[in-house]
């Protein structure tokens, strides 16, 4: 083999190693480039995850601002039917015997308001313990109203079951057994609902405050009580979302709206 044939295989052997060389230096270039594109995605995907929760907190506040508002509403239409009530017994001497009546609702001492609603305390405190009992499958109670008596109308452990129980034309009162927690750490909360119908009268609504107050004199034992007023409110899933923003269990204390 000629000088000169070796000579030109080397000097093509070198220019391989040089093409190779800035091939490489090229693609550790675009690798580069391809970190920096990684990482700006990855900022881009943070800030976008903020802006997400942030958006949750709004959600969040909103819907406490719709209770917040929902609860002041009834308020005015309790105060509403009291001021109504309280013109009505101006045209009556209140010397009247007929009218001396106990005043334990704190309105007025008119009769209307006066009268007292009764409890079938037996069954009612019978489905309280029922559902309070670990051992036993019935998960809720409802109690409804029988002429001037809060009665236990239905049990059972079907949350289905348990949403057909309210109607838009009734008062009511629930009392439920949850399991919450997960497979590490499962326990049983309690939630107590009060239910008013969006058809139901503005003088029955003024008279709920002071009904519940009677039935939370046996059922007094619950994490969470949440006032409902329309049956999308009636989701298992927002009960249990209530449960877990409570925490322990305040025996009676709270009222979160939903």
């Amino acid at each position: 083999m000629s000088d000169t044939h070796v000579e030109g295989s080397y000097k093509g052997l070198q220019d391989q190693i040089e093409k190779l060389a800035v091939d490489q230096t090229n693609i550790v270039t675009k690798f580069d480039v391809l970190t920096n594109d990684v990482e700006e995605l990855k900022k881009v995907v943070t800030q976008f995850s903020d802006k997400l929760a942030a958006l949750e907190e709004v959600a969040v506040d909103r819907r406490r601002l719709k209770a917040e508002i929902k609860v002041l509403k009834n308020r005015i239409d309790e105060l509403y039917v009291i001021v109504k009530d309280s013109k009505e017994d101006e045209s009556v001497s209140a010397e009247d015997p007929r009218e001396v009546e106990s005043c334990h609702s704190g309105f007025s001492c008119s009769s209307k308001v006066a009268m007292t609603t009764g409890l079938d305390r037996d069954t009612i405190r019978a489905a309280y313990e029922d559902v309070r009992n670990d051992t036993s499958p019935t998960e809720w109670a409802v109690f409804k109203f029988e002429g001037a008596r809060i009665v236990c109308s239905a049990r059972g452990s079907d949350f289905t079951e348990f949403r057909t129980h309210f109607s838009d034309e009734e008062r009511a009162f629930g009392y439920l057994r949850l399991q919450m927690g997960d497979e590490m750490s499962k326990r049983k909360k309690f939630l107590f609902v009060t239910w008013v119908g969006p058809n139901v009268s503005v003088i029955n609504r003024a008279k709920m405050s002071t009904d519940k107050a009677i039935i939370k004199d046996i059922i007094s034992n619950f994490a969470v009580e949440l006032q409902l007023e329309s049956q999308s409110e009636i989701d298992i899933d927002q009960f249990k979302d209530a449960l877990n923003r409570a925490g322990g269990a305040n025996y009676g204390t709270g009222i979160r709206d939903l």
